[in-house]
């Protein structure tokens, strides 16, 4: 449990300014930040369960400050795995850029290594893969690997990378031949949707794809949390068509 949390003045002037008046959001936000489940990242495992118990509220306001949160672009949530990020928290915890030398640079490493890969750490990879040099840390290599390659190039590139271009042969992750990148179809099937403006458009847009009813809200809420790919929609899909 960490013994110390900074809150910088500015969250006020930026961060906060979305969700003004939304005491709801605002108890949520600062139990984020805050609580003990927490970590400098800003990126861990807490339940809205936990949320709602520690602010004192009932499970349904604490389901909708979190969900103001994550519209505001504050912090992804990813509701099937529990899993929070909150954007530009490892920023005012930890600094906002790492030399390569620092000693916090593998304590991150460390620490993403130990969650599951999924939509919502691997954007906290590529917002931070640059400025925290994440990209040359080894244990991180699979994370590397699935960054599209329209991704900033690091200053150096992966040793293992460099091993698979001359090869031109070679296992990835999976164990299939090749470089070990993802493919283009891979790539567009594994990269979430892009968040929508509003929870209206968001319920629009699940519609015109075919999503039933009864699956409207859980879709909308990982759709909202930016954690909602072709790959989770077709899924969803899949099972509908099987129990029809």
């Amino acid at each position: 449990m960490r013994k110390f949390a900074s809150i910088p003045p500015r969250v006020w002037q930026v961060d906060l300014k979305a969700i003004r008046g939304d005491l709801a959001a605002l108890a949520v936000h600062y139990h984020l930040t805050t609580s003990g489940h927490a970590n400098m990242l800003g990126l861990y495992y807490v339940p809205v369960t936990y949320i709602a118990h520690e602010i004192g509220c009932p499970e349904e306001g604490a389901s909708k400050g979190l969900l103001a949160l994550v519209e505001a672009k504050i912090c992804s949530y990813d509701f099937e795995r529990e899993l929070v990020w909150v954007h530009e928290m490892a920023a005012d915890q930890i600094a906002a850029q790492l030399s390569p030398k620092d000693k916090r640079v593998k304590g991150v490493a460390d620490q993403l290594a130990m969650l599951p890969m999924c939509p919502i750490t691997l954007s906290f990879y590529q917002r931070y893969r640059l400025a925290f040099h994440l990209y040359d840390e080894q244990n991180l290599a699979e994370f590397e690997l699935s960054m599209p390659e329209s991704s900033e190039a690091p200053p150096k590139p992966l040793r293992s990378k460099e091993k698979d271009k001359d090869l031109g042969k070679g296992e990835g992750p999976s164990g299939s031949g090749g470089s070990g990148k993802p493919t283009g179809t891979s790539e567009t099937m594994f990269t979430p949707y892009p968040i929508p403006t509003s929870s209206a458009e968001g319920k629009t847009f699940l519609l015109s794809k075919g999503v039933p009813a009864d699956e409207i809200d859980a879709c909308l809420r990982n759709l909202l949390g930016g954690n909602l790919s072709p790959y989770d929609l077709e899924g969803v899909l899949t099972n509908a068509r099987s129990a029809a």
